[in-house]
């Protein structure tokens, strides 16, 4: 059977094939703890069933506007205002989408073409480079260390970095480090792009899951060309609302009418009940305190995975600064393929290893799950190690 060049590099994503495999595993009657999926494990906050219930409960059944419903856009416009130092967006800079997965896809086709290079830190999200050579642009991957923390060096920019160079991507806290970028590093990014007229597109759907304060410092938050930023970000993990499917975009106004256009010819936007549902948590007044609760949760978890797991033979773990996932490193192998392999197999845990993020070698956990899965998981993972 033969297929388009479009998708001629195209791959499942790992991180949802190993979840679902773990749940075939779980579903033939075997014990596995499923630590791989990048999801929260709380439950919608109230505010949010409400208010999706009672659009349901209306009867309204119409096609929402493709750029999402007015007053979801106003309300993400204002949260944006009130939670970076940008303070100048406004409804048209707000585009929602079925995602962020969908607003990243719908900006990188927009700015990207054949021809163009577009620069990715490594540890990378996965679905970056898949994006991108579906635009048909070429990933260039700028390599970061665990001994700096995964940190990115502008000089590494500014070598890896040639005449065909159009874009860069960012994601602070990290995926799946969980690594953050200082407000100094941030700003000298940005200037280091501005001048040279790059796109930045900064992945900041784990802002607010950050430990050090209540937001990690966005692209917002520095001196930027404001008409070359996009930042993204959604409610699939601050809000714990993941299988809502809500993302948006926030950029110039030309751009994200264009990223518009595209959705229209695509899923032609997010389901509308879904959008009163995002409404209801993000215009809430209690929704700082919501997003304050699970960083506290998640934050006990964390500590709790880091101790557990902290001076386990074969592997190294260090506390991140924010998401929801350890990045351990292996010390006897970099064949971290293997070892989840086994560890799912004979160890009864789902992980994801570090190939898919372009750092073999590494595993990645979720510590996001209910503290009964996180202390078994953990159990089982110190005796497959020992």
């Amino acid at each position: 059977m033969r297929f388009s060049k479009n998708i001629a590099s195209l791959v499942p994503s790992a991180t949802l094939a190993i979840s679902a495999r773990a749940k075939q595993m779980k579903a033939a009657g075997e014990s596995v703890i499923d630590l791989s999926a990048g999801e929260p494990s709380f439950p919608t906050p109230q505010v949010g069933i409400r208010a999706g219930s009672d659009f349901v409960g209306s009867g309204k059944s119409g096609y929402p506007p493709t750029p999402g419903i007015p007053d979801l856009r106003a309300a993400v416009a204002e949260y944006v205002n009130q939670s970076t130092s940008l303070g100048s967006a406004a409804p048209p800079n707000v585009l929602i989408s079925a995602g962020v997965k969908q607003a990243l896809f719908n900006a990188t086709y927009c700015l990207f073409q054949p021809g163009d290079e577009v620069l990715v830190p490594a540890p990378y999200w996965p679905t970056y480079l898949a994006v991108l050579k579906l635009a048909g642009a070429s990933p260039v991957v700028i390599p970061t260390s665990w001994e700096t923390g995964f940190q990115l060096d502008v000089t590494d920019l500014d070598r890896l970095a040639t005449p065909a160079t159009r874009g860069l991507f960012l994601n602070s806290p990290g995926n799946p480090n969980g690594e953050t970028y200082s407000r100094e590093l941030m700003a000298e990014i940005l200037t280091w792009a501005g001048e040279r007229d790059l796109w930045v597109v900064s992945d900041e759907i784990y802002r607010r899951l950050y430990y050090g304060g209540d937001s990690a410092t966005s692209a917002f938050d520095v001196p930027h060309e404001a008409s070359r930023v996009l930042h993204l970000d959604g409610i699939s993990k601050a809000f714990s609302m993941p299988g809502w499917r809500i993302g948006y975009a926030v950029g110039p106004e030309a751009v994200i009418g264009k990223m518009s256009a595209l959705q229209s010819q695509t899923t032609s936007g997010a389901a509308a009940p879904s959008q009163h549902a995002a409404l209801g948590v993000i215009a809430a007044e209690e929704r700082d305190q919501i997003v304050g609760e699970f960083r506290e949760v998640l934050r006990r978890r964390r500590d709790l995975a880091v101790e557990s797991l902290t001076g386990v033979p074969g592997i190294e773990c260090r506390t991140p600064s924010g998401a929801i996932y350890l990045f351990v490193r292996l010390t006897g192998t970099t064949d971290s393929m293997t070892v989840a392999e086994q560890l799912l197999v004979k160890g009864g845990v789902a992980s994801v290893p570090g190939e898919p993020f372009g750092t073999p070698g590494f595993l990645r956990l979720n510590y996001a799950v209910s503290d009964e899965e996180l202390e078994e998981g953990l159990a089982r993972i110190r005796t497959f190690f020992s």
